[in-house]
């Protein structure tokens, strides 16, 4: 089970992450090396087929992984991207995204994190996208 303390510091510092804002992004399940994050299928992040854009794909994914490797501490502590390989398995076409971090891997200095994004359409989940991610760890 996550420590509120850490919740609340996640959910405190994902407010102030303008770009997930922009995005309409939203946390949506938290846990112990686990992020859930969500955004809906606003015209500004699709392309002009009506599919996700893969840039916002791209973005959803690094943020799941950051935060999930957060969940693991319990100092105020922020992760950069040193690697980020993404697979676009299908179009993402849906009226919402999910993104799913989970740590592979946690670290003193490097922590290893897949994240997996889905789309939605009339209930259904559809698997999109898979992000291997390697952050680095900084104190804040």
């Amino acid at each position: 089970m996550l420590d509120p303390a850490i919740e609340q510091r996640i959910a405190a510092s994902f407010a102030r992450q303008r770009l997930m804002a922009l995005y309409g992004a939203t946390i949506t399940a938290m846990d112990v090396g686990f992020i859930e994050m969500a955004v809906p299928g606003a015209d500004a992040l699709l392309r002009t087929s009506g599919m996700f854009h893969g840039g916002v794909i791209a973005a959803l994914a690094d943020s799941a992984g950051g935060y999930a490797a957060t969940t693991l501490h319990s100092k105020n502590v922020s992760f950069l991207t040193v690697e980020l390989k993404i697979n676009y398995l299908r179009p993402a076409k849906g009226d919402r995204m999910i993104a799913r971090g989970k740590v592979i891997k946690g670290g003193a200095t490097l922590t290893v994190v897949q994240s997996d994004l889905y789309t939605t359409a009339n209930g259904t989940e559809t698997h999109v996208a898979t992000a291997l991610i390697t952050f680095i760890r900084e104190t804040v």
